[in-house]
């Protein structure tokens, strides 16, 4: 198995904020209590916006970043996210590839967001017709 570790600089903010934490016990105690709550609120709130308008992956990810900051599970789903992120880029934007093919790569990436604004916004419509009736 590969090891999974964060980017240097997420790695490095994680550490800093755990420093400050760690500097008294009431800090500490209350910076686990806000992220144990508020940390699975962000990423409910990701997952409903994935069929409501909304950026529902971002929010996803800024909940599990949220969590890394007291929990490892977390900080290991957040490098699978990183990994799995870096292999999308590298397979619509290769390195060294060429002109046509990073154009390819970069309608693709377009066509996926217009389709999924055209989607969510379909699913909003329909949402909004049913609640008038």
């Amino acid at each position: 198995m590969t090891d999974l570790t964060l980017a240097p600089r997420a790695d490095a903010l994680l550490a800093r904020m755990e420093a400050w934490s760690a500097r008294s016990l009431a800090r500490s105690l209350a910076v686990k209590a806000a992220v144990t709550v508020a940390g699975p609120l962000v990423v409910l709130t990701g997952v409903a916006m994935l069929m409501l308008p909304g950026p529902g992956l971002v929010v996803i990810a800024l909940g599990l970043a949220l969590l890394a900051v007291e929990y490892p599970w977390a900080r290991h789903a957040l490098a699978l996210l990183g990994r799995a992120l870096a292999r999308a880029k590298q397979a619509t934007l290769p390195t060294g590839a060429s002109g046509p093919r990073r154009l390819l790569g970069v309608t693709a990436i377009a066509g996926v967001l217009v389709a999924g604004f055209l989607a969510t916004t379909a699913v909003t419509a329909l949402l909004g017709s049913l609640a008038l009736l």
